[in-house]
């Protein structure tokens, strides 16, 4: 009988103890990373942008690799061009997973950038590691994609992901 009690009052504190610590790595990782990339991409500040990178991060899009100070460099001289449309970037999460001082995180991604010719959307999924150094989360590896398997990610995958964390939310 005591174990049957203390099998109903731990069960239920380590699952939410484990469910905290879930919302704690995934806010401490929205301090140090998310929250400081939106601000920096969204108003071009390429300084800031870096400082959330490796020194060694390894950036991989279709086109091309870069690495470390190859791809915080190609970051200033995109930021700085002048006429570039205003841009703002969003982002919903499909995978979160963490251990103390590594995390790999998947999701998709919202760009609205503000054309000549109106306001334009652009949607991708990212894969993203991280990694812990000295306190602060920052990105290690970057990869992203508009296309899976020849088939455009759209604004439909981006809202069915959005109102899948909305609901688990609540």
């Amino acid at each position: 009988m005591h174990k049957f009690i203390l099998i109903i009052v731990f069960v239920p504190v380590m699952i939410f103890s484990q469910e905290n610590e879930e919302l704690d790595f995934a806010l401490e990782i929205d301090k140090h990373v998310w929250k400081p990339f939106k601000e920096a991409f969204d108003t071009r500040d390429a300084l800031k942008f870096n400082a959330l990178h490796t020194d060694n991060v390894l950036r991989i899009t279709k086109e091309e690799i870069l690495q470390g100070k190859e791809y915080k460099n190609s970051n200033t001289r995109y930021f700085a061009r002048k006429g570039d449309p205003k841009r703002t970037i969003a982002f919903e999460f499909e995978y979160r997973i963490h251990s103390d001082s590594i995390a790999y995180e998947v999701g998709y991604y919202k760009i609205i950038s503000l054309e000549k010719t109106g306001e334009k959307t652009y949607f991708g999924r990212f894969n993203v590691l991280l990694k812990k150094r000295n306190g602060r989360w920052k990105i290690a590896q970057d990869w992203d994609v508009d296309i899976i398997n020849d088939v455009p990610i759209t604004g439909k995958d981006y809202l069915k992901l959005k109102n899948r964390n909305s609901k688990l939310k609540r």
